[in-house]
Order: structure tokens, then sequence, then C-alpha cells
């Protein structure tokens, strides 16, 4: 029953965002990986935990093809992703779970508001030591044959067409042991550019959440940023924020106390992880 109504919601979803279309780049093909709707967008296996699914759907109104594969990142201590590539030198405090993860199917053709799920399983050595792994599930869009023959340029009867590829990928995570993690908002810092501040973490495991600020007037306390999805990723020990705040119409942010909350969710649930206060003259 909880696969059936995940597939209704799922089909629903489909058919309410299959005719939206994100802001896109003059270059940028119609269909994209912009039709694509992963959900969930990140994984996590930690307890007992060995299998899970994640659902593809196909917004639009053409068929795509994905391929699907394992890729590495890591982030600075701006909060910037890079992938990581042969010509990077090797950390040792890096560790990856593209091998303790096993996932299928490995290339999908989804036709328009069509559901694929994709199944993964955990398989954990019996030599595993403790820590947290990290690798990123990539879903690279496939041109298709009609955009790989169509030129973009013709040079003495040489046809040129530079196919972009584009992609999203989430985090795949594995804790495994004890893991523990303590985070801290240093540095805060506010001035005309928004608010400023540090995200510092200490421990075995990542953190990961949303990022609320509050301004305290004379009044009642009223929300004037916001930011989902932050994380700070094993090993960095911090990442640095820049918040651009939008207070409501008719609140200024003048005499009073900026209030930053970094609230943890996982496994549906909140949790407060950290919190940091700033005088405002």
């Amino acid at each position: 029953m909880k696969i059936k109504r995940l597939f209704s919601t799922l089909l629903m979803m489909a058919t309410l965002f299959g005719s939206a279309k994100l802001a896109m780049a003059a270059d940028e093909p119609a269909s994209s990986i912009q039709d694509l709707l992963v959900t969930p967008t990140r994984v996590v296996f930690e307890g007992n935990m060995q299998t899970t699914e994640l659902a593809l759907v196909n917004r639009s109104n053409t068929a795509h093809t994905y391929a699907l594969s394992f890729v590495q990142y890591r982030m600075n201590a701006a909060g910037e992703i890079k992938e990581i590539d042969a010509t990077d030198t090797p950390d040792p405090q890096d560790r990856f779970a593209d091998s303790l993860i096993r996932f299928s199917p490995r290339r999908v053709i989804l036709e328009p508001r069509q559901v694929q799920m994709v199944r993964m399983m955990l398989r954990k050595p019996a030599d595993l030591a403790e820590g947290e792994y990290r690798s990123h599930l990539s879903f690279r869009l496939i041109p298709t044959a009609e955009s790989a023959v169509k030129p973009d340029s013709v040079s003495r009867g040489i046809q040129i067409k530079l196919i972009p590829i584009y992609g999203v990928t989430i985090p795949v995570i594995v804790r495994y042991g004890s893991l523990t993690a303590t985070t801290r908002l240093s540095a805060l810092r506010f001035d005309a550019k928004g608010l400023h501040f540090t995200i510092e973490r200490e421990g075995s495991r990542s953190t990961y959440g949303d990022l609320v600020v509050q301004f305290k007037g004379t009044g009642k306390a009223v929300t004037v940023g916001a930011m989902n999805g932050v994380a700070v990723y094993t090993p960095n020990p911090k990442r640095t924020v820049s918040m651009t705040l939008s207070p409501p119409k008719g609140v200024e942010i003048r005499t009073g106390e900026l209030i930053v909350r970094y609230i943890a969710k996982e496994n549906e649930t909140e949790q407060l992880i950290a919190e940091g206060r700033i005088a405002v003259p």
C-alpha cells in the first residue's frame, strides 16, 4: 500500500508540474535535466537500514533517457561542491560510499509522466571501519539521436555538433558505528550585503539542516531569511555562509537582535543543533 500511495503521489506531481518550466539559459535545450524529478533528494543508510528506493519522474511531454552512476565530490570551506577527478590530490580523510552500494537500473528510459523506481542495497564488508562514507549518485541526460546529428556549424563539409550533457546528483551517505557531531555558529557579522557567519562542525559525521534567521526588535520576532538543505560534510570542520535577508514589508532591521537557528531534518524529525545571535545597532 505504501508503494501504491507513493506512485499515486508522484504521478499527481508529474501532472501538476509537467508543464512548468524553470528558468534556463538561452542555449540550454528545452528538453533538459530539469524535466526530471528525483525523490528523495538525499539518502542516508544508518542503523539497520539495508535497502531503499528512489523515484524518478519525467515531468515533460517527451521521452528522455538517463544514465545513473556514482561520482565523488569534495566540499570546500565556502560550501562549494567540486567533482574529484584523476588530477586531484588524494585525501586520506575522504571515505566514499560507492563500493558499499548496489543499485538498479543503471540506465532509464522515461516516457512522459512515467515513474521509475531505482532500488538501492547496502552491502557492508565484515572489516568495514567505523565512520561516515559518502558518494553522489548522478543522473545524466543522454542526448537523443536527432539532437546528436543536427549540426551547430559546417566547415568544408565537416559537420560539428557540440552536445552538452546535463545532470543532477544526490548525496548517498552510509554511517557505520557510533557517530556523533557537535555544531556551533561563530563569527556572526551583519552588513549592507546581509548576514555572514561560520558553521563549525566537530565529530565523526556530517551535519545537515535548514537555516532560519529571525529579527527581534521591540515587538515579536519575525523571520527575515532562510536557507534550506545546508550541509557540512566530513571531513570539513567548517563552512562559511552568507545570507541575503528579506524582511517582511514594514519591518526594518535596525535596533534589535538577529537570531540564527540551524535546524537538523533527518528521519522526518527536527532538532535544533546550533543557534547564534548578533546585536543590530
